[in-house]
């Protein structure tokens, strides 16, 4: 009983972090874009490696996206055609 009563505090604290995690991505993402530079303060080791989790995570982001993207205008692409050969075939 205690054990899982435990396990699920310890989901909603994960789940609880992975949110604000992701939170600070966005707001970083939307707010200095890609141009975001990693900041290393060897007074304050801790802020440096939150910096550096962010930065990745809008890296990532941002990949993500462009692959995303680049995806979507194949898709895009790739139905034009097939509406253009089916309307040529239907006129024929």
């Amino acid at each position: 009983m205690i054990w899982a009563l435990f396990l699920g505090v310890l989901k909603l604290i994960l789940a609880g972090t992975v949110a604000l995690y992701a939170l600070l991505v966005l707001k970083t993402l939307r707010t200095e874009g890609t141009r975001d530079q990693v900041r290393f303060d060897p007074h304050d080791p801790a802020r440096s490696g939150e910096r550096l989790l962010v930065w990745l995570g809008v890296w990532t982001a941002a990949a993500t996206l462009a692959a995303l993207s680049a995806c979507l205008n194949i898709l895009e692409d790739a139905s034009a055609d097939v509406g253009e050969w089916v309307l040529h075939r239907h006129s024929s």
